[in-house]
């Protein structure tokens, strides 16, 4: 699982090299006479090497999910970032998921809802980075209405997305 997981996000990384690359136009030396503040829209192959990243990092997070659901917590936890290690330890991180996922019970149907990129300063409880959540609308055995699961990565400083929390609620 865990290689499964560094395998992916290596891939990940790739891409997102490639899409930064692309994305980056030399200076020009002569002046324009009007420039844009608006940011550049990306091609046709940019926009699409970006909707595959959050593919493949949407399937990484399903199996994040599944491993949880399995029991195997640990594992995820292993496999995370050590930002994430600093702010939570194994054995607390143990407990809050089986904490949280006993009052819910059982996962049933669960449904993508959506992935979001984020980029925080630092100055909040967050340490500074890149972070990437993605968002599942999941049925539980002991609860009538659905509740949202979140996976989150950041961008560690290997250029290398990692696991970096999970929540329920």
């Amino acid at each position: 699982m865990k290689a499964s997981i560094e395998l992916s996000l290596g891939a990940l990384l790739l891409m997102s090299y490639g899409i930064a690359s692309q994305a980056q136009q030399p200076a020009q030396l002569v002046p324009q006479p009007v420039q844009s503040t608006a940011p550049r829209s990306l091609t046709r192959e940019q926009q699409a090497v970006l909707d595959k990243q959050d593919q493949d990092i949407a399937q990484v997070a399903l199996d994040i999910v599944r491993t949880i659901d399995e029991g195997k917590a640990g594992e995820v936890w292993d496999g995370a970032s050590p930002v994430a290690k600093r702010i939570i330890s194994r054995d607390d991180f143990l407990n809050k998921i089986a904490h949280d996922r006993a009052q819910f019970g059982a996962p049933g149907m669960r449904m993508p809802m959506g992935i979001r990129h984020y980029r925080y300063d630092g100055t909040g409880k967050l340490p500074a980075g890149a972070y990437i959540n993605v968002l599942f609308d999941t049925q539980f055995s002991q609860v009538a209405q659905s509740a949202r699961e979140m996976v989150t990565f950041i961008l560690d400083p290997d250029n290398v997305w990692r696991f970096a929390g999970y929540s329920v609620r």
